[in-house]
């Protein structure tokens, strides 16, 4: 849960300061998460897919 705050934490930080861009921010914070094991690749990449078909 700490690591979780963590990573929060420093992307919001590094969204309001504004000097990195934001999707880079948002990938790197996708790949904290995974590599910490906070989440699975299924759920990092679950929002990619679309199953409208």
């Amino acid at each position: 849960m700490t690591a979780t705050l963590l990573i929060l934490a420093l992307t919001v930080v590094m969204f309001i300061i504004g000097r990195v861009r934001s999707d880079v921010v948002a990938l790197c914070a996708l790949s904290a998460l995974l590599l910490t094991g906070i989440l699975t690749p299924e759920e990092a990449f679950a929002g990619f897919s679309s199953s409208s078909s």
